[in-house]
């Protein structure tokens, strides 16, 4: 090999001289200590201290990329997640002979020598000041320097950076040496030795993804660095120089080889006697894998609320300014991040799904529970493993229960689940649950019949009908929705304005689960397509928000936004602003109370009678069932006062009826909200509240003060005052929102004076009722008498017109009352197809 040139060495000793003015800044060059090569110069040293005086002196953020945790609400953990799986510890939660270990091995001067060891690098630099690289003697606090350098490197994306950190040749690794001498001499000012030791143990890498002594401890013994024994501390002690060479996974006998490195040392230095260095050779390599798994990968049964809570962090500017900034926090930042779910109802809300539909075939199924007046998430469950490798049925990451940009779907229909958003504006409209509304098997209505936002829509015939083909005629309110008929609530839907039912909707938190684009203006949005098969339930939607909404029914009125997170601790165990669930009373109290009595309805005699009443008995339930056109997406939802929940069964690629079905190896008939769906969600909710010891507590029942009761015609009914006062009959009248005007007097068996009779028995809302007095009753005439007629001969027995017996006043009031009961459930959920707003 040709000899360097002068031109070439020159740069070396401009850095010897630049290390002769840090040794000096040191204070490391003991008297009579002095590099020949700077001493024949006085110009290089004065270069060499220009040069010295230029390097960057702060090594600036020390803070290592550490792995956030996320619980359970109980503060149980249930999963990491990280770019580098570690966990900073401090200097005293690190075992003595783990210290010992590693400061015999990297550096035994560690706690005589300042920031560089002048003895070790002057050695180190004359040895090869003619050579192509440099030798080792870095002090175990430049060795941090070198690490931190990486890491900050790494973090920032900077793979050259990274690259330069670690240059050992030539003059390039001079520099790099001589930029980590001032750099450490600046760290040593900075921290005491214990933490520089400390600091060295995190940075460190351990092979296997695995960083730092905490996270080393735990992966390959399965406890904590702070109970590490001798022959495992130096194990891991003699893994630094090389991980990859040392890992004992895969190369164990060269592992313990060099721990027996790592304790001959410990020997020669006295740190260990004979006796203890001869047991600890002696001992065989036994690790106790505790493997990290990446992410929500290791949260089991949660893996998908795991994800979800990925997503909220990494969304929600609460986190940061940018998305990166929010996805460096995550998974750089150490968080705690405690949530809301229960392990508890977790638990048994995963095992009720499991239940219902078993994992492993074509048919899903998804819950979402969540807490009425907070939004806590409770539980959030489905019938799949969570897992990127999805070319096997029953295994995806995509999460049912949750919106398409929160890591879910595009959504599902519905169904009459959405019923109860258009049930909550008729209350708000001041119309009463026992208002009677038309309900025939089946109508067909021009789009004018409807309005959106003050507008008569546009459009084709819309034509809808109930399930089972029957016709009542006409129910009450109450009754149309216990029995889910569809008829009814398209009668509902043409006396109100569909864009007031879309309001009622979206202030409980229900909006489509996929964006949908405006082809005129371009822009995108989540709002509920307005159409009049809104009320049936043909827009596309997930469990939680559902969920969401019905705990507002259940808080009586008050929406709280379903929520995740309780609190996030950054590092430092400090509180970080967390995701509001921005509570509002949406509906009123009333309202909400209203809703709640007709969905018990539907619990107690309707759709979901017979569902879980083992399991839910003594608690009071109101429900609501959702089947889709041919049960190809079937709902339950349903509250107590305590939890409210979701569930949704169907198939999540394509379109495809639930009936005939294999489900758990049985062949299901016709399938509707309260088959599957139901059984899932009292088996859920039932089973947490026993659980949780919870009080079987009761709902408030509401009144209708203030609410109008109307006819099938959307007249209001006229409260009865005949036989009142007149002051009294007016104050009724009006309390009930009608003009009333008193006309002249009637003979009347009323007694005098008081109301005889009014105008009218249904009027529309304002309208003026006359009413007329009694003058007392009217004289007694005797009869004249007039001949007997004839009696009518009955007709032959068995004959072709026999008797026909007409009812009583009161059996027709029973017949008319009847009708429509006893439906059978599901009278057409979620029939008629969406047609799209004009």
């Amino acid at each position: 090999m040709a000899p360097r040139s002068p031109h070439a060495r020159r740069p070396v000793f401009r850095l010897l001289a630049a290390f002769a003015a840090v040794s000096a800044a040191g204070g490391v060059l003991s008297a009579g200590l002095v590099v020949p090569a700077v001493a024949a110069t006085g110009s290089l040293t004065s270069e060499g201290v220009d040069i010295f005086n230029e390097l960057p002196g702060d090594l600036g953020d020390k803070t290592l990329s550490e792995a956030s945790t996320i619980t359970y609400s109980d503060g149980s953990v249930m999963a990491k997640v990280y770019d580098q799986n570690r966990t900073v510890i401090a200097f005293d939660q690190i075992a003595p002979v783990m210290r010992d270990a590693i400061v015999s091995i990297e550096d035994d001067r560690f706690y005589q020598h300042g920031a560089v060891d002048a003895k070790g690098i002057v050695r180190a630099l004359v040895s090869n000041a003619g050579g192509g690289s440099t030798q080792g003697a870095s002090t175990l606090t430049q060795q941090f320097v070198k690490n931190v350098l990486v890491q900050q490197a790494v973090q920032e994306g900077d793979s050259q950076a990274a690259a330069a950190a670690v240059e050992a040749d030539g003059v390039e690794g001079y520099a790099r040496k001589l930029r980590e001498m001032k750099l450490a001499i600046g760290v040593e000012k900075e921290m005491s030795k214990d933490d520089i030791l400390a600091g060295y143990l995190n940075v460190s890498y351990f092979q296997n993804n695995v960083y730092g002594i905490e996270a080393a401890a735990q992966f390959y013994f399965s406890k904590s660095a702070a109970d590490l024994n001798l022959p495992e501390s130096a194990l891991l002690a003699g893994m630094v120089q090389n991980p990859a060479a040392y890992n004992p996974l895969k190369y164990p006998d060269a592992a313990v080889s060099r721990r027996n490195v790592v304790l001959n040392r410990m020997l020669e230095l006295g740190r260990i006697d004979q006796a203890t260095h001869d047991a600890a050779v002696a001992t065989p390599l036994t690790l106790t894998r505790n493997p990290s798994r990446q992410g929500c990968l290791a949260a089991g049964s949660a893996a998908y609320f795991c994800d979800y809570v990925v997503h909220v962090v990494e969304s929600d500017p609460a986190f940061g300014a940018s998305a990166e900034d929010r996805r460096n926090l995550l998974r750089r930042g150490g968080l705690t991040i405690k949530t809301t779910l229960s392990p508890v109802v977790q638990a048994t809300t995963q095992q009720a799904v499991n239940d219902g539909v078993n994992p492993g075939q074509e048919v899903r199924s998804a819950a979402s529970i969540v807490e009425p007046g907070t939004g806590n998430i409770l539980a959030m469950a489905q019938d799949t493993t969570y897992s990127p490798d999805d070319d096997q049925i029953g295994v995806t990451t995509l999460n049912y229960n949750v919106g398409q940009a929160m890591g879910g779907t595009a959504g599902f229909q519905q169904g009459s689940t959405f019923k109860a958003f258009t049930l909550a504006t008729w209350l708000k409209q001041g119309k009463s649950l026992d208002s009677t509304v038309a309900s025939p098997s089946s109508g067909s209505d021009p789009f004018s019949a409807f309005t959106a936002c003050g507008q008569k829509l546009r459009g084709p015939t819309y034509k809808y009908s109930n399930s089972e083909s029957s016709s009542s005629g006409s129910m009450s309110v109450r009754t149309a929705t216990a029995q889910s008929v569809n008829t009814a609530f398209v009668s509902m839907e043409k006396q109100l304005d569909i864009c007031d039912i879309t309001a009622t909707a979206q202030s409980l938190g229900v909006y489509k689960a996929a964006p949908t684009k405006n082809f005129l203006t371009g822009e995108t949005n989540l709002d509920l397509d307005q159409n009049p098969s809104m009320t049936l339930g043909t827009n596309l939607v997930y469990p939680l928000e559902v969920a969401g909404a019905y705990a507002a029914f259940a808080a009586e009125g008050k929406f709280c936004k379903p929520t995740a997170i309780l609190e996030t601790l950054d590092t430092d165990g400090k509180p970080l602003q967390v995701p509001s669930a921005n509570c509002q009373q949406v509906l009123d109290v009333n309202v909400a109370r209203n809703v709640t009595e007709a969905l018990r309805g539907g619990w107690t005699g309707g759709t979901a009678k017979g569902v879980g009443k083992a399991v839910m008995a003594g608690r009071q339930v109101a429900s609501k069932t959702g089947t889709t056109n041919d049960s190809q997406n079937t709902w339950f939802a349903a509250y107590t006062p305590q939890m409210a929940g979701a569930v949704w069964v169907g198939h999540h690629k394509g379109v495809k009826s639930l009936n005939g079905e294999r489900i758990n190896g049985k062949r299901v008939g016709r399938v509707f909200g309260a088959t599957i769906a139901g059984p899932i969600w009292a088996n859920a909710v039932g089973t947490s509240l026993t659980q949780l010891n919870a009080p079987k507590l009761t709902f408030t029942d509401g009144t209708s003060a203030g609410l109008k009761t109307t006819t099938v015609d959307g007249r209001v009914r006229v409260p009865s005052v005949v036989g009142r006062s007149v002051s009294s009959a007016r104050a009724a009248l009006q309390a009930a929102g009608f003009q009333v005007k008193v006309g002249g007097s009637v003979t009347s068996s009323v007694a005098k004076g008081l109301v005889a009779s009014q105008s009218a028995r249904s009027a529309a809302a304002g309208a003026t009722i006359t009413i007329t007095t009694s003058s007392g009753a009217p004289p007694v005439r005797t009869p004249t008498q007039e001949p007997s007629a004839p009696a009518t001969p009955a007709p032959p027995a068995g004959g072709d017109n026999p008797g026909v017996q007409l009812p009583t006043p009161a059996a027709a009031q029973q017949q008319d009352e009847g009708q429509g009961q006893g439906q059978n459930e599901g009278q057409g959920e979620g029939q008629g197809q969406g047609q799209p707003t004009p």
